[in-house]
């Protein structure tokens, strides 16, 4: 069910909203009521904009920050990664993090079709929330 849901926000366009929320709505017709859905931020309801790059050269440093790209080519788990540093070190990491997130969060854009997702989903009675973490 998530695949759909995705493709389906990948398809929303304002232009095509129709014929992709009628697509969205037979696919779910077919299948068990969806009680509710969970989005994460970055590139599903809005346009990224964190440069997570940049956050992790600055969190990890680039010889660490390229270290762990070699060794887990799909990403970096930065919040998983600095589980294991002191309270200190922790704390200052975070520091970075939130001020990336807020400058993130200042050139906020809300991906083509969101807002017709969201309408749709509403006017369906079907819950949704939002995850920084999903």
């Amino acid at each position: 069910m998530r695949s759909l849901l995705f493709k389906s926000i990948l398809s929303l366009h304002p232009k095509h909203c129709p014929s992709s929320i009628s697509h969205f709505a037979m696919a779910t017709a077919t299948r068990a009521r969806i009680r509710g859905v969970v989005f994460d931020m970055d590139g599903t309801l809005t346009v990224p904009t964190i440069d997570f790059p940049a956050m992790h050269n600055a969190v990890l440093g680039e010889d660490e920050c390229r270290r762990i790209k070699a060794e887990n080519p799909t990403g970096i788990d930065i919040l998983h990664h600095i589980q294991s540093w002191s309270p200190d070190r922790q704390r200052k990491a975070y520091e970075i993090i939130v001020d990336y997130e807020r400058q993130g969060s200042d050139r906020l854009q809300i991906m083509p079709g969101a807002a017709e997702l969201c309408g749709f989903l509403d006017s369906k009675k079907i819950r949704f929330g939002f995850s920084s973490y999903a």
